[in-house]
């Protein structure tokens, strides 16, 4: 975002993310079924000046991140040993699968594809889930996935109910980013009332959903 003072000055101002490493050792990898390294770390969101971190924001949950596999766990994952890890990795695989149909669901739902999918919109798709569950998903996953998804809105709409409680506040914030980005521009009446209701659904404040709106809409 560009600001001019009234003295002809432009003052460049943003945000950018740093995922600071708060500790490192060694833990049963659930991934890797074995003693890994591991590093503990968190996401910090900056409010920049001139592309300089000035003002910290909001910070994520602290999370591991295996050396070898590069996966990502709870912290909780440090206390595990190999049978609870295993169970604890089962888990969140399942979890990971239900949180990428939903964004599946919603992405095709708002850009309006559900029967005929676009290269575009499954890169759209295959990058907004490696930003919220930091997987890869194959193209033809991501087509089974929307060819697997309900028809009705009201039933996608019912999966973001279910699967928002799992979200952190910024989990829901790149899920609604994405839908919004995934929808054809400029927005209509319809597809903007819908990006909102997709919002409530996630449970967000609605200065939130509009602030969202307003960044990602012309995207």
């Amino acid at each position: 975002m560009f600001l001019r003072r009234q003295t002809g000055l432009m003052i460049v101002w943003g945000r950018s993310i740093s995922h600071k490493v708060l500790a490192t050792g060694q833990f049963h990898c659930p991934g890797c079924g074995q003693e890994r390294t591991y590093a503990l770390r968190q996401q910090q969101k900056w409010g920049t000046i001139y592309w300089i971190p000035i003002a910290p924001l909001e910070k994520s949950e602290p999370y591991v991140e295996c050396a070898s596999c590069h996966r990502t766990y709870p912290e909780a994952a440090l206390r595990h040993d190999a049978a609870s890890a295993q169970r604890q990795f089962n888990a969140q695989r399942a979890l990971e699968g239900d949180l990428a149909q939903m964004l599946c669901e919603v992405m095709a739902l708002m850009a309006g594809e559900k029967h005929s999918v676009s290269p575009q919109l499954c890169g759209l798709i295959a990058n907004a889930i490696g930003r919220l569950i930091r997987i890869e998903m194959a193209q033809d996953d991501i087509l089974a996935a929307i060819a697997a998804g309900p028809e009705e809105p009201e039933a996608v709409l019912r999966n973001v109910d279910q699967q928002a409680a799992s979200l952190s506040d910024r989990g829901r914030e790149l899920v609604l980013r994405a839908a919004v980005v995934a929808a054809p521009k400029p927005l209509t009446e319809s597809s903007g009332a819908l990006a909102i209701e997709i919002g409530r659904r996630l449970g967000m404040k609605p200065e939130a959903i509009y602030a969202t709106l307003a960044e990602f809409s012309a995207r």
